[in-house]
């Protein structure tokens, strides 16, 4: 194949990745440009970024005042070494010890990507050089986290979202099959469909900032020995689809001196693991329920080694691609895993002679109810399966340390604790009653006295619920208007009143938030609420982002970490380009205190800050 050939499936691939349709997968797009980067190093495709096809969308042409670049991407262990030992040069040059050098990981978002201007202006990322205004895309519905942050980041669509009400529908003749095609008619539609309202409801079609998404910080030694952890613990616990992770450097001495070609950044990679595939037989399908009753499809294989693991389980999404895709002990499926915990069926290669839908809760037996899409237990708290995972999220959400998934499954087991209130009431004699060790028990009471004496926010409170369309940005937004103990009142009118909240959704909030009230009220009377409605508007350390390092005379860390997210600030683990400021105790870290040389990040000592933190508020 000559050389414009090579380019001209290129340049379909592209317009095809573009528009939401791919033909081909990453790996394989990969391979045709390093096809291409070996017989025609000088093709001007390889030195620019990849474009948007023209007319994709239509809003006007604008400029960007930096370029929007790539990124390189990488698909072994070999290439992320060579590019970190590249980092590592470039700081010998400026005189930077090699092993102070710190890289920062992030999920790599499978979106589109845009540039937010923190006033309300979103544009493409076009050719690098020009994007255009797709604006309106915010007047549709689309959410932002953190609207006053400005900046690079992803447009995307919530994965379970997608995949429970979206994946395999037909919408306008055409099969979603990805996410990003769905969010390309969206911001392309001039009038939104069904599908759009659903989303624009649930608040799953967003805009993320880069800054706003977890993120692994460490040495070029931790990155290296830890890439395939850190890669899959960032995208398992990614709302969004992912295909790979971002490494970047993350000193602005060393990103300087790197810069960038016309197409990427050096001083960052993204790394990329192949998805592997198999053929399997399905043996049997498990029936999971969740805390909602969502009851969803996990498929049995005998055990299969892809990608360094041994594969057991598939998930299947929801009962409508079981159905329309005929799944089902028999059925012969290709299989791919791509970093993932739990591999997907990439294609159903013969189907089952039959397939078998339940009609009962696999855990409680009690009925089932078949939506458009997902089955559904309407037992709520007398399903077994459906308490664990909400007692489990409420004490994730409340931050009640020590309740994971085998302890609480032990706790609801037997007829034993049902409502969020009950956590407050057990004792070390009932923790053991119910299973648990005597040690075990006795930290899961200091956890429970600990939550009850540290002052907590209302908006975390509520969100814990675990009540539909109601997380913690839009609780945090609701109680700015009302306090928890004035949730009676609560009508869909008055939340329809709310900006960020629409029609299809108030409704359903209110009814959730008047069938919870007396728990609600049961769960605060144990709690030093901390109110959101009358604080001001702007706190005082808003847009603080602090790490604390060492111990302290005034207080435990804790406390002041706690003090200063009360106040506005944002409390990270570790220090990185973002932070805005270090207060060192005695001892402190000396990787923190070495990050923040690097950084030139502001520093202050515990006397300066509790002066400084008094002076602020």
């Amino acid at each position: 194949m000559d050389t414009e050939d090579i380019f001209a499936e290129i340049e379909k691939a592209n317009r095809a990745y573009r528009s939401g349709e791919p033909i081909i997968d990453d790996e394989q797009y990969d391979q045709k440009i390093e096809t291409l980067r070996e017989t025609h190093p000088d093709h001007p495709f390889l030195n620019q970024v990849e474009p948007e096809p023209e007319g994709l969308f239509s809003g006007e042409k604008v400029r960007h005042e930096t370029p929007m670049l790539s990124t390189k991407k990488a698909y072994s262990m070999d290439e992320v070494a060579n590019y970190i030992d590249n980092v590592l040069k470039a700081a010998q040059d400026l005189g930077i010890n090699p092993n102070e050098v710190r890289f920062k990981a992030t999920p790599k978002l499978d979106g589109l990507s845009g540039r937010y201007d923190g006033a309300g202006h979103l544009y493409t990322r076009g050719n690098g050089t020009e994007g255009q205004d797709i604006s309106n895309a915010l007047a549709k519905g689309l959410a932002i986290d953190g609207e006053e942050i400005s900046g690079d980041g992803e447009i995307v669509v919530d994965e379970q979202f997608f995949q429970e009400n979206l994946y395999g529908k037909t919408f306008n003749g055409r099969v979603l099959k990805h996410p990003r095609s769905f969010m390309v008619g969206f911001i392309g539609a001039d009038v939104l469909g069904e599908h759009h309202h659903l989303a624009v409801a649930a608040k799953a079609a967003r805009f993320v900032p880069y800054t706003e998404i977890d993120q692994v910080t460490g040495d070029s030694t931790f990155i290296l020995e830890h890439l395939e952890d850190i890669s899959e613990n960032l995208r398992k616990t990614c709302a969004y689809r992912t295909d790979g992770i971002v490494i970047e450097a993350m000193d602005p001495r060393i990103k300087a001196l790197m810069g960038a070609t016309d197409s990427h950044h050096r001083w960052q990679i993204a790394y990329k693991q192949k998805g592997e595939t198999a053929n399997v037989i399905v043996k049997e399908i498990t029936w999971q329920v969740g805390r909602t009753g969502r009851v969803t499809p996990v498929i049995e294989i005998d055990p299969v080694e892809i990608s360094d693991a041994v594969i057991q389980r598939v998930t299947a999404h929801n009962v409508a691609i079981v159905r329309e895709k005929g799944i089902g002990p028999g059925a012969k499926i290709r299989i791919i895993r791509s970093g993932e915990v739990i591999p997907a069926i990439d294609a159903v290669i013969e189907p089952a002679a039959m397939i078998d839908i339940p009609t009962r809760c696999p855990c409680c037996n009690g009925p089932l109810e078949e939506g458009p899409v997902t089955l559904f237990c309407t037992a709520g708290i007398k399903c077994p399966a459906q308490v664990a995972g909400a007692m489990e999220h409420f004490c994730q959400t409340m931050e009640i340390e020590g309740f994971g998934p085998k302890v609480v499954e032990k706790l609801v087991a037997n007829n034993g604790i049902r409502y969020f209130s009950d956590v407050f009431a057990l004792g070390p004699e009932e923790l053991i009653a119910l299973g648990i060790s005597p040690g075990v028990a006795k930290n899961l009471v200091k956890a429970v006295i600990s939550r009850q004496e540290t002052p907590i926010d209302d908006w975390r409170v509520l969100a814990a619920f675990g009540i539909r369309n109601l997380g913690r940005g839009d609780s945090k937004n609701l109680l700015r208007h009302t306090k928890l103990g004035g949730l009676n009142f609560i009508t869909p009118e008055f939340v329809m009143g709310i900006d960020g909240f629409g029609p299809i959704t108030s409704g359903q909030i209110a009814e959730d938030i008047q069938s919870s009230l007396k728990e609600i009220n049961q769960v605060v009377s144990h709690l030093k609420i901390v109110h959101t409605m009358g604080q001001a508007g702007q706190k005082p350390l808003q847009g603080e982002k602090m790490v604390f390092t060492g111990t302290f005379q005034a207080t435990d860390r804790k406390n002041l970490e706690k003090a200063a997210e009360d106040l506005g600030a944002k409390v990270q683990s570790g220090v990185n380009s973002g932070t805005t400021l270090l207060v060192i105790g005695d001892k402190p870290g000396a990787k923190k205190t070495s990050a923040a040389a690097s950084l030139g990040t502001r520093t202050m000592d515990e006397p300066t800050y509790l002066k400084w933190v008094e002076e602020q508020a």
